[in-house]
């Protein structure tokens, strides 16, 4: 059957990274909040971030830390804005501080394994993953981002193993459901793909590039009427993906020709 890899738009959209910034001030936050302001500065670093102020978020995640050295819900904020400004590099050093000084921060572990994946190290990622996993087998985003580098390295059934994990912890994961959805494309899991997109749409019906998805499926399987009605939709969501999406689209046809 045709394969995936000439049809991948290989877009972030297919294997997004699920970072998780720690927002909520405990007890113990509270007490250091007493006896320094580590705390404050961390709770506004929170609400920098979420207005967008990365800069601002960094230097008030910095300041908790100078205050509080030991404060590993800060250290996996500064790394979630330092991923988010580009910084992988600084951004593992302080996912990897925060598991150092909390081996059980599942999240911090499951964020530093997206940052590797997005350095290119697929495999010391699924390292990062499978220590999530392991302190919390419940961790649907980490079955999730390990299923994004299984499917990478192209195991294939590993990675579909692990998005439907994903999607039995929590069934409205939509990208999960897309993915999953490529990767028996790859496989040549035709019927079973366009199902998966089918469900990543109505959950998401305005991600332009499931619909896409779709209708390449659609058309590897002789179904022209039908991609062409999810081609026009996607192009309604993003035009942007035109020329990409028609390059694609002359690939399975020309493949088709080939084995008919």
């Amino acid at each position: 059957m045709n394969s995936l890899k000439a049809l991948l738009f290989y877009s972030r959209s297919l294997f997004p990274l699920i970072l998780i910034a720690a927002a909520v001030t405990s007890p113990a936050l509270a007490q250091t909040a007493r006896r320094n302001p580590a705390a404050d500065y961390y709770n506004r670093g929170n609400d920098r971030q979420k207005e967008r102020d990365l800069d601002g978020a960094i230097e008030d995640y910095t300041f908790a830390i100078t205050f509080e050295p030991k404060f590993a819900l800060a250290w996996n904020n500064r790394g979630v804005v330092r991923y988010l400004k580009g910084d992988l590099d600084e951004a593992i050093k302080d996912f990897g501080k925060a598991v150092e000084l909390k081996p059980d921060y599942a999240e911090a572990w499951n964020n530093r394994g997206n940052a590797r994946f997005d350095k290119g190290d697929p495999d010391g990622a699924i390292a990062d993953f499978d220590k999530a996993i392991a302190l919390n087998d419940h961790y649907a985003q980490a079955y999730h981002s390990r299923a994004n580098a299984r499917h990478a390295k192209k195991d294939l059934d590993g990675a579909i193993s692990d998005y439907t994990r994903a999607i039995d912890l929590n069934e409205r994961f939509a990208l999960s459901w897309h993915n999953r959805g490529s990767a028996r494309q790859e496989k040549g899991e035709l019927r079973e793909a366009v199902a998966d997109f089918d469900q990543a749409i109505k959950l998401d019906p305005n991600r332009a590039i499931t619909w896409a998805y779709r209708g390449l499926t659609l058309l590897m399987q002789g179904k022209g009427a039908e991609a062409e009605r999810d081609f026009a939709r996607c192009l309604e969501l993003n035009p942007d993906l035109k020329a990409t999406l028609s390059a694609r689209i002359n690939e399975v046809k020309q493949q088709r020709r080939a084995i008919q």
